[in-house]
């Protein structure tokens, strides 16, 4: 539209130029045309250098709330690597147990220390995100302010014009020509110092943009890291748990086992280092909260309990099973005994004594946690009745070579009782 008006107003001068009214406007008209050229080249200008600009970046200051992806294959197969070759808890040496708890408490550790390193470094990403992002707004506001004043000082010289003694330039005035020339250089100087100055800061600007498209990409890259080492971390915690709740259930049976042997009047051979290493590397481990549960295990009563052959109680669910398996070892030359079933109550007043008076310390609170450590009342299969502590010719089953325990082998499978591999003498329904 400027150049427009410009070949318009040129038009206009030439066809009047001839008329004796028209020559006293021409020279103003012929200003203003000057002024109009350089108000056209600065507003191009303008307009060019606002179309090499690439569009604001995007950036983010991390706060959003993040998803967590799902665990990799790899990732998976690490926490299976760190449960310690799939430790048997149940029936494992103590000291096995103890070594693959320690490595993964060792590895949890480990893998805390990346995570929260990841998150530190994600924090700084996001903290020059925000700052590469505040600079370039700041700049956006400088261009902005540089392109006002450009488009007033263009608009200001074509509006006042160079002065009507500018017609002197054309008349030939030496002295005035001069003068004209000297102004209008001043105003065009001017504008071609603010065409520069706004050039080189959208140029300071296409590289600050440039910068803070890299920072949010940076700490997008260590929003993903820290979410890969916490998914690492969560299956590493989620193995030790879970072996130490494997191992608090073996420390349980363990010291529930101790007291029915003692009725018995036998002993447990002796593995007190391993247990009390397994007590230390279990204390390392976070407890678990509280369930609200009063009980591990339903009680029994004793209408539910019934006695069988040399005084072994069991409850009545199995009782007939029990009793045809001592007639069929009878049978085969064998004489078995044993203990069954044994009441909670005195284990209730152990952990009373033991590990505190509460809810929570006497039916909940991990066996490792009492002083000395007492086995939680209802986990024992004893207290259902549920399993046996066989005797052959009075003395317990020790050995895996004993007649008796190589005859069980064969053939409690069938009346229902199922071996824990790691204690010969001791069957239930469940091998538990």
């Amino acid at each position: 539209m400027v150049l427009t008006t410009f070949d318009q107003t040129a038009e206009i001068d030439h066809g009047n130029r001839h008329h004796p009214e028209s020559r006293r406007s021409g020279g103003r008209l012929r200003r203003r045309a000057r002024h109009l050229r350089l108000l056209g080249v600065v507003v191009g200008l303008i307009v060019g250098l606002g179309a090499l600009a690439p569009a604001s970046a995007q950036t983010s200051d991390g706060s959003e709330e993040m998803e967590t992806p799902a665990p990799t294959a790899e990732e998976v197969a690490a926490a299976e690597e760190a449960k310690g070759g799939e430790v048997d808890a149940a029936n494992a040496e103590l000291g096995q147990v103890s070594n693959a708890l320690a490595g993964l408490t060792v590895k949890v550790a480990e893998q805390a220390t990346k995570a929260e390193n990841a998150s530190s470094e994600l924090a700084a990403a996001q903290t020059r995100a925000i700052q590469a992002a505040e600079e370039v707004t700041v700049i956006e506001a400088e261009v902005a302010d540089l392109e006002s004043r450009l488009r007033d000082q263009a608009i200001r010289g074509f509006t006042n014009g160079v002065s009507d003694q500018g017609v002197a330039v054309l008349t030939g005035d030496p002295n005035e020509t001069v003068r004209a020339q000297t102004m209008l250089a001043e105003v065009t100087q001017s504008d071609i110092d603010l065409v520069g100055t706004l050039a080189a800061t959208r140029e300071d600007l296409v590289v600050r943009r440039a910068e803070s498209v890299e920072a949010v990409d940076a700490a997008d890259q260590f929003r993903l890291a820290v979410e890969e080492q916490l998914a690492a971390l969560q299956l590493d915690q989620q193995a030790q748990a879970d072996l130490a709740a494997a191992a608090e259930q073996r420390l349980d049976h363990l010291l529930s086992e101790r007291a029915a042997l003692a009725a018995l009047g036998a002993e447990i051979e002796s593995s007190n280092g391993s247990e009390a290493a397994l007590v230390d590397q279990l204390a390392a481990v976070p407890a678990p909260a509280p369930s609200g549960g009063s009980s591990n295990g339903t009680p029994v009563g004793r209408n539910q309990i019934r006695s069988v052959g040399k005084g072994i109680s069991v409850h009545t669910s199995i009782a007939d099973d029990v009793s045809r398996l001592l007639a069929d070892a009878s049978a085969a030359g064998l004489t078995l005994g044993g203990g069954g079933y044994r009441d909670s109550a005195a284990q209730i007043t152990t952990r009373r004594r033991n590990c505190g008076t509460s809810n929570y310390a006497i039916y909940e609170m991990p066996a490792s946690r009492c002083r000395p450590p007492t086995a939680r009342p209802g986990t024992s299969m004893h207290e259902q009745g549920k399993a046996i502590d066989f005797t052959s010719n009075g003395q317990l089953i020790r050995s895996r070579s004993n007649k008796a325990y190589i005859w069980l082998n064969n053939n409690a499978v069938k009346y229902g009782l199922f071996n824990l591999p790691s204690e010969p003498w001791h069957w239930s329904v469940n091998g538990r």
